[in-house]
């Protein structure tokens, strides 16, 4: 694990589990009512770990096939707080957050908005080399947070997360790819139909 969880007031509501790593064994709680498996780029992901650690928090995470935590290769989180804040403020406490993971790790980022929609995306790439080339790590996330209301009624804050990784000798492949592959990825993780949430009271 590269990154320890940072405890903020908004965005720790909202992070992508690149800070989890389903850190249980126990069975994955479908907290939010979303049908699975959840489908990107023709690739089926299965809920793996969940958690609903306060009232207003629900996080769950999915895997393709053949991928484990922790160290997976591709990963897809959704998480939902019901909360009174804004898609902005939601962005300025994960751009925040970013900013601290800086004084230890490699971080670059870039924020997208969409006018029509209301919604943002951070493309982030955060990685650290380690003296021993087998125990570096790489990892691209495309964070979307959106505005929504659940089915059951609450307001809050989705967060759509797509997180690639790679590690030791995989890294510069990867970076090489992500130099031609990485708009068009934002763009697909832009435009895919979020889930409706329906939480259960």
């Amino acid at each position: 694990m590269i990154i320890q969880p940072i405890t903020l007031v908004i965005a720790s509501l909202l992070l992508a589990s690149v800070q989890s790593f389903g850190q249980n064994s126990k069975p994955a709680v479908n907290y939010m009512g979303i049908p699975g498996p959840i489908v990107f780029q023709k690739k089926s992901y299965q809920l793996i770990w969940s958690s609903h650690p306060d009232a207003s928090l629900y996080k769950q995470e999915y895997l393709a096939a053949g991928d484990n935590f922790p160290n997976y290769k591709s990963m897809i989180t959704i998480d939902f707080v019901v909360a009174t804040v804004s898609v902005d403020d939601a962005v300025r406490t994960k751009l925040r957050e970013l900013d601290q993971l800086k004084r230890t790790l490699d971080v670059n980022y870039e924020v997208i908005g969409n006018a029509a929609t209301g919604e943002k995306i951070i493309d982030c790439l955060l990685g650290q080399a380690a003296a021993d080339d087998a125990k570096s790590i790489y990892e691209h996330d495309v964070y979307r947070f959106k505005a929504i209301a659940a089915k059951s009624g609450q307001k809050g804050i989705l967060l759509y997360a797509l997180s690639n990784r790679a590690y030791g000798k995989d890294i510069q492949p990867f970076l090489t790819r992500l130099k031609t592959e990485r708009k068009a990825l934002i763009a697909e993780v832009a435009q895919v139909p979020v889930p409706e949430i329906t939480i259960k009271k």
